[in-house]
């Protein structure tokens, strides 16, 4: 039994937004019927074991492997693929400075990755990403807030409607022992 509950969230990035598109990147969603594809556009050569690009979780093969392990009920991957990938050692900065090491040209975020080149040997190295996916709860959110209604929840140990996803305590333990370097757990009170 579930003893609380959490909003997962990514880690906060240094730089603000520009951290978080360096950090996390930027995915395209393309949906054909029942179909969904993936592709992320993101900076290497690191990858992050789970990143949040724009309400999605990403996570690497590895990871998964290591959930699937766990049998978390309600939560399924899909195949990401890469669409670019841009050469930024951005980890190999002081997070602690107050501005990137750079900025774009146009100095707006996205545009680390949208004007960088596509570096296909970098590339051909990165791990391979898969979507965490978790069946939306139709009403489960108490709108205007990051909490659910209790009455409403599947009781799985992961749940989500719209771009919140609720863990249990039991997974948030994990998480934090294998992935919370880049995440935040916020405690939940369902309603």
């Amino acid at each position: 039994m579930m003893t609380g509950y959490y909003e997962l969230r990514g880690v906060e990035a240094p730089w603000g937004d520009y951290g978080d598109i360096l950090l996390h990147g930027l995915i395209e969603e393309e949906r054909d019927g029942e179909q969904t594809t993936r592709s992320v556009t993101r900076s290497g050569p690191l990858v992050p074991p789970i990143t949040h690009p724009f309400g999605s979780i990403l996570v690497t093969n590895d990871l998964r492997e290591k959930l699937i392990a766990q049998r978390f009920s309600g939560l399924s991957f899909e195949p990401v693929k890469y669409q670019k990938v841009v050469r930024i050692a951005w980890e190999q900065w002081n997070s602690n400075a107050p501005e990137p090491a750079f900025y774009p040209d146009t100095g707006e975020p996205e545009y680390y990755l949208l004007e960088g080149t596509h570096d296909e040997q970098l590339a051909a190295t990165m791990p391979r990403l898969w979507a965490w996916v978790v069946a939306p709860t139709k009403g489960l959110q108490v709108q205007g807030t990051n909490t659910f209604h209790k009455e409403l929840h599947p009781g799985t140990d992961v749940a989500r409607e719209y771009y919140i996803t609720w863990i249990g305590e039991r997974m948030m333990r994990w998480l934090g022992t294998n992935a919370g370097k880049w995440l935040r757990f916020v405690p939940v009170t369902p309603r």
